[in-house]
């Protein structure tokens, strides 16, 4: 009888690991992008850089921001450059070539930001650390690292698995959830409105945000483990069963 309530309780013990490791799979990554102190800038060296390159990392992903906008002028539509990317206590900025404010804005020219992550991600949700005048903002998703570089947003937008505008996003954590539920992706854009990735006939010009962060959750095919042994998920499922065949088992005897 002991040993039937033994084999049942270590069982139950692999059935919750099961559930613990899945949990910890699919489990939400809130990014912070903020500094304690003034305006910190990107890195990177080179005619084509303009310091545009910022690095985070968490326990589950490692993440690189560049920033861009089409400063390149020429007959309309203008094309894509480097910007200088920067953050500060309200959250994530963008210095475009033609230094039009310290916002992710779209003012003559629309900045946005290339959100580089090491393994696919849903983006759930951004948190808005400061605005001006109005807070809409444009988010595509990418099957394959895009090409930005000399590039229009409309090409751009054409290559994206996925895009969409969201209007008067209120200071603090705004959810996306339900509009990019299902759509995981290493590469994502985010900036001011932008009528190329949707809902164009907005107004433009007037939206000046800092980005302080963003939630993401793990994609549905994360990076595969770089060894031959098992992942703890999959040997508590083999246990769990194998446990609960003995028990059954002895049970019957």
């Amino acid at each position: 009888m002991n040993n039937l309530f033994t084999l049942r309780n270590v069982a139950l013990v692999a059935s919750l690991m099961t559930f613990s490791f899945a949990s910890l799979a699919t489990g939400t990554t809130d990014w912070d992008f903020r500094t304690s102190g003034g305006n910190s800038y990107g890195s990177g060296s080179g005619t084509d850089s303009y310091g545009n390159t910022l690095s985070f990392n968490s326990a589950d992903t490692d993440l690189t921001i560049t920033a861009w906008a089409d400063t390149l002028e020429q007959n309309a539509p203008d094309t894509i450059q480097t910007a200088t990317a920067a953050h500060n206590s309200y959250g994530l900025l963008n210095y475009n070539r033609n230094n039009d404010g310290h916002y992710v804005d779209n003012r003559d020219d629309t900045d946005m930001l290339l959100f580089t992550f090491d393994d696919l991600v849903s983006i759930t949700g951004v948190n808005i650390g400061y605005y001006s005048n109005d807070s809409d903002i444009s988010i595509a998703a990418f099957d394959t690292l895009p090409t930005l570089q000399g590039q229009t947003w409309a090409t751009v937008a054409g290559a994206a698995s996925y895009s969409a505008s969201f209007s008067n996003l209120s200071r603090n954590w705004n959810s996306l959830a339900s509009a990019t539920a299902g759509i995981d992706s290493k590469y994502w854009v985010i900036g001011a409105y932008n009528g190329a990735f949707g809902s164009p006939g907005w107004s433009t010009g007037n939206d000046n945000l800092k980005i302080a962060g963003i939630s993401t959750i793990a994609g549905a095919s994360p990076k595969p483990p770089t060894s031959d042994v098992a992942e703890p998920s999959s040997l508590a499922i083999l246990a769990s069963f194998g446990l609960f065949a003995v028990w059954r088992r002895r049970k019957s005897a």
